[in-house]
């Protein structure tokens, strides 16, 4: 069992787990259709960015401009 400190809350949401889904689905995917874990690693760290990137525009894009 990994200890938490009190308050902390671990990544256990929908999107947490969806994330981590499409990134291993998508390491795999191309690990076995290339055969090369350098250009699986590239792809899926490519991949990450850019799910990180769209959930930021989301953010901005809604975020509530009087809430800033």
């Amino acid at each position: 069992m990994i200890w938490r400190k009190p308050g902390e809350r671990r990544c256990t949401s929908s999107f947490c787990r969806l994330v981590g889904l499409v990134l291993c689905s998508n390491a795999s995917m191309v690990y076995f259709a290339l055969d090369s874990l350098r250009v699986a690693v590239v792809t899926t760290l490519a991949c990450s960015l850019l799910l990180q990137a769209g959930y930021f525009g989301s953010v901005l894009f809604f975020a509530d401009v009087d809430d800033l």
